[in-house]
Parts: C-alpha cells; structure tokens; sequence
C-alpha cells in the first residue's frame, strides 16, 4: 500500500500553479495508531496519521493529530512537552524522534489545526528536496514548535 498519492505533475516548482497532490487527510485512512483521537481537539489521528505528534509531560502522555495541538496542550498544561515524536510526513507509518527530525514548515501541504503547515521528515535531504517542490523552508522542532505556540496564543 503506498502511503502517499502522487498524481501527474505533483512534483513541480513550489511557484507553480500545479496543485498539492499528496493525499492528507487520508479520506479512507489504514489505522496507523491505536490513540485514535486528537486529545487536544479530538479529530480522528487515523486520518491525519501524516501530521500526528506525541509526547510527554509530567501529568501523562498525550497524542495529538498535529504540532498546533502540541502548543496548545503544552500551554493549557503550562508544561513544556517533552519526549515529542512526529509522523513522517511521506511514510506515516513511521513515528520519528522530533528532536532529530526535520520540519518543513510554509509548504503547500496543508496545515493540520493550522494555516502555516509544519511537517515532519527524518532527514535534512528529504526537507530539502521537498521544500524545493512544494515551498516553505526547514527548521527544527525548536522554531516549528515556538511559530505554533506563537500562531495558538494568538501573536501571529
């Protein structure tokens, strides 16, 4: 089963007027994780497997459908997460460290919780070549996780 649809054309400049055409949400999603619902916003994880954080704090575990609902957790619960591991993006299967990972953050993949999409990769050279076709710039979860704090506490 691939884990992503690519259609003719998907993987053009970042300026062109060719669509984002990587399936997400997933319309009939395999189950990629047993904690089905968002404990943030209680949407379905299955469907946005491609965008699913989870991480730990001193009050428990928490899963999440995406980075913004790690902000807003990490600020209901005036914790700082810890722990934080994120879906690969093109493999979402695969859970990665967020610490090591990866983010593209301004692409044309849509935002999950969010305008401002940051997605998860395992690599430098996966984020970059993405970036390059679909827009945004990479950083690390350190920015990706400030800009989403930023955007729920309303400064952006």
């Amino acid at each position: 089963v691939a884990s992503f649809l690519v259609l003719p054309g998907a993987m053009q400049g970042a300026n062109d007027a060719e669509p984002f055409t990587i399936e997400h949400p997933f319309r009939h999603p395999r189950k990629y994780t047993d904690h089905e619902r968002c404990d943030n916003c209680g949407m379905d994880r299955n469907k946005w497997a491609r965008t699913r954080h989870e991480f730990k704090t001193a009050k428990g575990a928490f899963y999440t459908c995406s980075l913004a609902c790690v902000a807003v957790m990490g600020l209901k619960l005036k914790e700082e997460p810890r722990d934080v591991k994120a879906a690969d993006y093109l493999h979402p299967v695969k859970m990665l460290d967020a610490d090591k990972a990866f983010y593209v953050m301004g692409s044309k993949a849509p935002g999950t919780m969010t305008s401002v999409s940051k997605i998860a990769f395992p690599d430098n050279k996966g984020a970059v070549a993405f970036a390059a076709h679909y827009g945004g710039k990479v950083v690390r979860l350190k920015d990706a996780l400030a800009a989403a704090r930023k955007e729920a506490s309303g400064e952006i």
